[in-house]
């Protein structure tokens, strides 16, 4: 079949599940949980870097063949690459990977495999050539029709493709990694799935975990929990995260931080979910959805060998990515309008000049700066802001520019603060928690007084 085909796969050529106890290639074939049943979607399989780059097919389901040989369904021009080298077995957010005794061998991670399995988005090298597998959907995903899910908010296409992804992920019970810059809103992501999910895991209760503010010697503590007496301090017995994600959601936030040398005690929970409290020798049993985030990207620190590669293939059962902000500009005025009523307790209009100022900002620190920056002007005047000043035909530095744009916010939330109380003066410097005095120096810096407002009696 030639490149750029669709892959529906010959019958009876599965490949033959690993022997048990084989572990010649770091990985285990798992049997999916009975709920854990998931439509499997379609993968491109892409050929990206080496002699055999431009090569593409799709595989929709069954099994796909990839060599030299012209026979096979996606044929790479490298001469490393053996005549029939590789099987892919399709699986849901998933290939199963097997050499077929090729001559140079697949590497996955950077490390050489016989057969195993690879999550969407991963890459495996054939010879020369390191395929990447990506989801076939990313040509045509589908878009959820709504703008706010379970506390997200967006309507830019990438938000509302992410909605749809989480409609679809939410019932399932296999795990998620959550990938997105530091404050892009990956704890919202999980709180969505947990909300998403089906209705006796969303009566349980969903326990966050940090794993980038806990020192390693609480590690297990805090994970496990401990007994009474099991160390100096331990004046009482103590559950853990774990046991306290008992029949809902565990999120792992910020993964990627946890020290490589504590990483196996959380593979074993994941491998068994059974664990020991620190102090204790009575096993306890906790049955959970596994949700976790990262900033970093986990599969080029498990190439590094700075992250255990089968740590990530157990979290990273299926992904998400979360768009940064400067990816979605369109998001901006109905986040920051979302802040304003969140803040203040009532509905903003902020002026066309203000939104598109804010639609330029960079905002590096994404969706949390954003809400900062909001929270620092409903504040009314506190530290940063500067008097407006004249326009200029100059170019503004950085933090001039944001300045005005933060008094041109300002400005808007005192205009509709005094729409609110119909121009008393009095009953909105008690709602905005001021001072009659401070608030007068607010209003007549953005040139908002009126005679009739300022003779205003305190009891009006």
């Amino acid at each position: 079949m030639s490149a750029g085909g669709e892959r529906q796969g010959r019958p009876g050529e599965l490949p033959e599940p690993a022997a048990a106890g084989d572990t010649s290639s770091g990985m285990t074939r798992e049997l999916t949980h009975p709920e854990d049943t998931q439509a499997v979607e379609p993968v491109v399989v892409e050929a990206i870097e080496g002699p055999g780059k431009g090569a593409r097919i799709t595989l929709a389901s069954g099994t796909l063949l990839v060599g030299t040989d012209p026979a096979c369904d996606l044929t790479l021009v490298d001469r490393t690459v053996s005549r029939r080298h590789l099987l892919l077995e399709l699986q849901p957010g998933a290939v199963w990977v097997k050499d077929l005794g090729s001559r140079n061998g697949t590497r996955y991670l950077g490390a050489r495999v016989r057969e195993g399995r690879v999550p969407v988005g991963g890459s495996v090298s054939v010879g020369k050539t390191l395929l990447r597998i990506s989801p076939a959907a990313g040509e045509r995903r589908e878009a959820s029709e709504r703008e706010e899910l379970h506390g997200l908010l967006g309507k830019s296409l990438a938000m509302r493709q992410l909605f749809a992804d989480l409609e679809r992920l939410g019932p399932q019970r296999a795990a998620v990694l959550i990938r997105g810059e530091t404050g892009s809103g990956k704890e919202l992501v999980a709180r969505a799935l947990h909300a998403l999910s089906a209705p006796e895991a969303r009566r349980g209760p969903f326990v966050v975990f940090d794993c980038s503010v806990v020192s390693p010697n609480l590690l297990e503590s805090e994970l496990f929990g401990h007994a009474k007496g099991a160390f100096t301090g331990a004046d009482r017995d103590r559950m853990g995260a774990v046991e306290e994600a008992n029949g809902g959601t565990l999120f792992l936030d910020e993964v990627g931080e946890l020290p490589l040398a504590q990483q196996p005690k959380l593979l074993r929970l994941l491998e068994a979910q059974e664990f020991r409290r620190v102090g204790e020798s009575r096993v306890r049993h906790s049955s959970f959805r596994l949700l976790s985030a990262t900033h970093r990207d986990l599969e080029a620190e498990a190439r590094s060998k700075r992250f255990r590669e089968d740590l990530y293939f157990r979290l990273a059962v299926t992904t998400v990515s979360l768009p940064p902000l400067r990816e979605r500009p369109e998001d901006i005025p109905l986040l920051a309008t979302h802040f304003a009523r969140q803040l203040t307790g009532m509905d903003i209009t902020l002026a066309p000049a203000t939104l598109a100022a804010l639609q330029c900002d960079p905002w590096r620190g994404n969706v949390r700066e954003l809400r900062n920056a909001v929270q620092r002007v409903v504040a009314l005047g506190s530290a940063g802001a500067r008097p407006l000043q004249e326009q200029s035909a100059v170019p503004l530095a950085f933090n001039e520019a944001r300045d005005r744009l933060l008094e041109q916010f300002e400005r808007d939330y005192l205009g509709a603060l005094l729409g609110r109380h119909k121009r008393n003066i009095s009953a909105a410097a008690r709602e905005a928690q001021l001072s009659r005095s401070q608030f007068y120096r607010l209003l007549e810096r953005h040139k908002l007084m009126r005679a009739e407002a300022r003779d205003a009696p305190e009891g009006e």
